[in-house]
Order: C-alpha cells, then sequence, then structure tokens
C-alpha cells in the first residue's frame, strides 16, 4: 500500500503540473482575478461610506441652513406682523426668497391662511389656505401648526427632491388657541445631490487608476517570483515523463517552490521502485481474486447442492411418509365400499320382498316407516356410496400422484413421461390455484404436444417443475388485476379469454430429435431487466423476508443443466409476462 500510495502521489502531482491541465495563464488568472475582486469588494465598500458620510454631511448642512432661514425669517417679521404692515412683510419673503437654493418662503396663519408667500401671486394668494396652494405638505403643515414643534422633512414637489422646513410661532394678532403661526422654507436639493454624484464619480475615478496600477504590479511581481519558476519546473515534470529523469532547473528562487521542486526530486527516485512493487503487488492480488471467486462459486454451488438434496431427500421421505399413512386407510375403506354397495342392495330387495308380500303391515311398522322415510334413505343411501367411492378414489390419485412426485425409488435416470410428471405437480398444488377470499381463481391452459418418453431423473424433473409453477403462483397472487397483462402471446391464448383473469399457460413441443421443450408463461407483472440477470443466482430473492429462500431457481438451473444437459431460459416482458423455457435431452450421454 505504500507503494501504491508514492506513485498516486507522484501522479497527481505531474498531472497537477501537465500544462494542459494547469497552467501559468490560468494561476495568473486566478491570482489577478481574486485580488481584483478583493480590491473592487473593499473599493466599493470604500465608496460606499464615503457617499453616505458626504451626503449626510450636505445633508445636516441643508438643514442648518433651512433652520437659519425660517429662525431669521420669524425674527425679522415678528415686528411686522404685529404691525401689519404686509407690504414690509411681502418684501421680506422675496428677498429671503432670492437666497441660493431657496425655492420657496411662506408666512401662514395659525388658522393656515397664508400671510406672506414669494411667488408672483402674491396677491392672489394671500387670503387663501396654505394647503390649497400646496396639498402635498398638508400633513406636515398640520402637525407643526398643531404641536408647535420644528420640522425638517425631505419630500417630492413637481418632480424636484426638496427639504421642507416649518418654525412655529406665535404673535399676539393670533387669536386661536392651540395653534401657531409657521415660517415656512423650502430648498432644492437637486444641487446638493449633484455635488454628491460629483464627488463619488471623482473618487471613482481615482479608485480606477489605482486598482489598476496595483493589478500590473502585482501581476508583474506574480510574473517574477511564482509564474515563470512554475514554468519552469512544470516543463522539467513534463520532460520526465517521457526521459525518466527529472532535473530540476537552476533558476528557480529560494522560497517555497525550491522546497516543492526538491520534493518532486525525492519523490521521483521513488517512482520506478513503486511501479515495480506495484506491478508485482497486483499480480499477486489478481491472482488471489481469481483464486477466491473460483472458491466462493464453488462453495455456493456445493451450499445450493447440499440444500437441495437434503430438501428432496427430507421431503421425498415425508411425502413417502404421509402417502404410506393414508394408503392403507383409504384402502381399506375403499375396498369394504363394494361389499357395503352389495349388502345394501341385498337388504333393499329384502325389504321389497316384504312390502310385496305384506303391503299392510302392523301399525307401528308403518310409524318407523313414515318416520325413517324409507323412500328417500333407500333412494339417497346409493347416492351416498357412491359420493364415499369418488372420495376415496380422488384421495387414491393424491396419494399416487404424491409417490409419483417424490420418486425415491428411482435415484438413476430413467424413461417417463413428462406430461404425467406435470399433471402430478399440478394435482399438488391444486389447492393454490383454487379460488380464496383474498384472490381468484388462478386458470391453467395446457397445450401439450406430441412428446416421445424422456430419459431423466423424474424426481428431480418434478422439482423443477414444482419451483417454476409455485413462483408463477406467488407472481399472480402478488399482483393487482387492472395490471394483469395480455400475456403467453406466443403460447396460442385463446380470443375468448380475459386479460383481467389470472392464468399460467403450459406448452410441450417436440423440438428434434435430440430435445424437446416445455413452456411455462404467466400473465403477471413481468419482471425487471436487471433483476433477470441474478435469477438463477444462489440465495437470490424478490419475495419478503421469511418467504423463499433464494434457492428455487438457482436449483432448477443446476437440475436442468448441470445434471440434465439441458437449458433453462426466462423472457420477461415488463406489465405483460413471465416465461421460463426448460429444454432436455430426450436421451442423456453416458458421461452425465
Amino acid at each position: 500500500m505504500t507503494c501504491l500510495t508514492r506513485l498516486t502521489r507522484w501522479t497527481n502531482c505531474t498531472k497537477m503540473l501537465d500544462s494542459k491541465r494547469f497552467g501559468v495563464n490560468r494561476l495568473s488568472r486566478q491570482l489577478n482575478l481574486g485580488f481584483g475582486i478583493a480590491l473592487v469588494a473593499v473599493g466599493l465598500t470604500t465608496l460606499g461610506i464615503s457617499y453616505r458620510l458626504v451626503r449626510s454631511d450636505l445633508d445636516e448642512k441643508v438643514r442648518e441652513r433651512a433652520q437659519a432661514i425660517t429662525q431669521g425669517l420669524e425674527f425679522a417679521t415678528e415686528g411686522v406682523i404685529e404691525l401689519g404692515n404686509f407690504s414690509v412683510l411681502h418684501r421680506i419673503v422675496q428677498n429671503y426668497a432670492t437666497l441660493p437654493s431657496v425655492l420657496e418662503i411662506a408666512i401662514v396663519n395659525p388658522d393656515g391662511t397664508i400671510l406672506a408667500i414669494s411667488d408672483r401671486f402674491q396677491k392672489t394668494n394671500r387670503s387663501r389656505r396654505y394647503i390649497a396652494v400646496r396639498p402635498e405638505l398638508i400633513s406636515i403643515v398640520e402637525q407643526s401648526s398643531r404641536t408647535g414643534v420644528e420640522i425638517a422633512q425631505q419630500t417630492v414637489l413637481n418632480d424636484r427632491a426638496v427639504l421642507v422646513q416649518t418654525l412655529p410661532f406665535s404673535s399676539v394678532l393670533f387669536e386661536t388657541s392651540g395653534r401657531r403661526g409657521l415660517a415656512i422654507a423650502i430648498l432644492d436639493l437637486y444641487p446638493m445631490q449633484q455635488e454628491v454624484r460629483k464627488i463619488f464619480l471623482v473618487s471613482m475615478q481615482v479608485m480606477l487608476v489605482g486598482f489598476l496600477a496595483i493589478l500590473v504590479w502585482v501581476w508583474l511581481l506574480l510574473k517574477k517570483n511564482v509564474l515563470n519558476p512554475l514554468k519552469y519546473l512544470n516543463e522539467s515534470v513534463i520532460i520526465s515523463k517521457d526521459t525518466g529523469l527529472l532535473e530540476i532547473p537552476p533558476s528557480l528562487p529560494n522560497n517555497e517552490i525550491k522546497f516543492l521542486a526538491a520534493t518532486f526530486e525525492a519523490v521521483f527516485e521513488q517512482r520506478q521502485r513503486a511501479e515495480m512493487e506495484l506491478r508485482e503487488s497486483e499480480g499477486r492480488e489478481r491472482a488471489k481474486s481469481q483464486k477466491l471467486g473460483q472458491t466462493i462459486k464453488e462453495l455456493q454451488r456445493t451450499q445450493a447442492q447440499l440444500i437441495q438434496s437434503e430438501k428432496m431427500s427430507s421431503l421425498g421421505q415425508m411425502v413417502a411418509g404421509i402417502a404410506h399413512e393414508i394408503n392403507n386407510p383409504v384402502g381399506f375403506v375403499h375396498g369394504n365400499l363394494v361389499y357395503v354397495q352389495g349388502y345394501a342392495r341385498d337388504l333393499q330387495r329384502l325389504v321389497e320382498l316384504y312390502q310385496l308380500h305384506y303391503p299392510h303391515p302392523p301399525a307401528e311398522i308403518q310409524e318407523e316407516i313414515e318416520e325413517i322415510d324409507l323412500d328417500f334413505l333407500t333412494e339417497d343411501l346409493h347416492k351416498v356410496l357412491k359420493s364415499m367411492r369418488v372420495g376415496t378414489e380422488r384421495i387414491r390419485n393424491i396419494v399416487l400422484s404424491l409417490r409419483n412426485f417424490s420418486r425415491l425409488d428411482e435415484a438413476e435416470f430413467k424413461t417417463v413421461d413428462l406430461h404425467q410428471g406435470i399433471d402430478n405437480t399440478l394435482m399438488l398444488l391444486h389447492n393454490r390455484l383454487k379460488a380464496k377470499p383474498n384472490h381468484p381463481e388462478i386458470e391453467v391452459v395446457k397445450n401439450y404436444g406430441s412428446l416421445p418418453l424422456v430419459e431423466c431423473y423424474p424426481g428431480q424433473i418434478n422439482q423443477v417443475f414444482m419451483n417454476l409453477l409455485s413462483n408463477a403462483i406467488d407472481a399472480l397472487e402478488a399482483v393487482n388485476p387492472s395490471f394483469l397483462g395480455s400475456g403467453a402471446k406466443g403460447l396460442e391464448e385463446s380470443n375468448n379469454d380475459s386479460h383481467n383473469s389470472r392464468k399460467i399457460y403450459i406448452k410441450t413441443e417436440f423440438i428434434n430429435a435430440k430435445k424437446v421443450a416445455i413452456r411455462i408463461c404467466d400473465n403477471g407483472s413481468g419482471i425487471p431487466k436487471e433483476i433477470q440477470e441474478k435469477l438463477f443466482d444462489p440465495f437470490f430473492t424478490t419475495k419478503p423476508v421469511g418467504k423463499g429462500t433464494g434457492l428455487g431457481l438457482s436449483i432448477s438451473y443446476q437440475i436442468v443443466v448441470e445434471r440434465h444437459g439441458g437449458s433453462l431460459k426466462c423472457n420477461s416482458t415488463l406489465g405483460r409476462e413471465t416465461e421460463f423455457i426448460i429444454e432436455i435431452p430426450i436421451q442423456q450421454c453416458l458421461d452425465l
């Protein structure tokens, strides 16, 4: 692992310094871009703070100027208002209106009427309320007049930014209690904004020139002390990949780059040894991996065979025992039913003779005949005996199917009828095919071809039929009826079949003189392609935990392919059908 680590580190370093992936231009762009972004961020922050400070200072100066104007206006007009000399008051207001940036000066009564205003409609506006002239300032005028508090507020009049300054004052002529007269000054903020913009633009130009100078200086410094040495070192490393020799450039500066070059030189000396050790290690690990893979496959195969052998042995012993225990009492009952039927016929004839010779029996006998309903008893007795005989024959057929399915007495190859094995398996699965409360009946559609007798292990082939048919039943029980596929497109489905019914199709066919095929298909939901590749792996299962061992298809594959030299394939269309195809040689080779 040490050799691998060293070689990996060296490979990564050479890739990093490869001119195709790491160039001086790219590094210089990154450094200059990063430094430039940092300078821009600092500069923009500085400009933003300076802009706010300058604007705040100018706003304060404008407010102080507006306050000085209103206070001077109050002082200059106090006596004039008491004397009622409105012409002088008008001249004072006009004089204040000529000051720079002053848009409007007004003196307003506590009731809101204009005493004097700096516009050319002075005479017209004198008797009007100020809020009628300036409705935009109604809230400011009302609040300042009512509270007696000086107000300075920025707003917009006629699409221009302005500062409105109100100064409440009182006079002996004002008889309105609770309200005050107002000195109002409106200043234009546009000159101030222009001045702030001018300062901002000048600062921006100075900052840009400084940034460019700093970036040029930093780029030259980086090129001399970092980029050029890295370029020389990069060229040496690239050359070493072809020549196998690493030559450190003598012109490297005595800094971290020279230390990096020395590290490369030390690592490069170990590269040859590391590569050799790595090749040897890879060869050993590859051999171990192959051997381990073969061992695991053999272990899985042996384990599956042991489980299958034990399972078949236990199943065969159990089936044989059950069949023997059932067969004895059933045989006794079935054999005696013949005699019981004969005895019943004899007794019936005897009763008929009594009725013929004694048509009028005593009253006690007549009452008993009516009590037991002799006519019905005589007729139903034969039906009961007939039903019992049919039932015992059914039990004997099931026992025979169990014995044929287990085939414990057939350990060697034997020529058998495959159709009989399929039918015996279906008889054992009859209970699972019947309709139940949680799922409807599963219909089996058989299409048997003309097959010769096949040489095989009958018990093992029956186990294959059992596994495939059980899986088909499980698939149909788990699927929703609305998702049932049309199914069995290759098994000659009848046109009258319902697409929403659960069906299993079994078809046998004679392929050639050497082998036959058995197809088992269900119209379930199908199997995804990614799962089809793992179907025959030992212990692989898609069933819930506790249901199935994952060995059914694996054991079936071993029985068909390895034990009988045949083939087992799966063709499935998702949402339509799943079909398993078994091909078995008619005669087995002697070496099997």
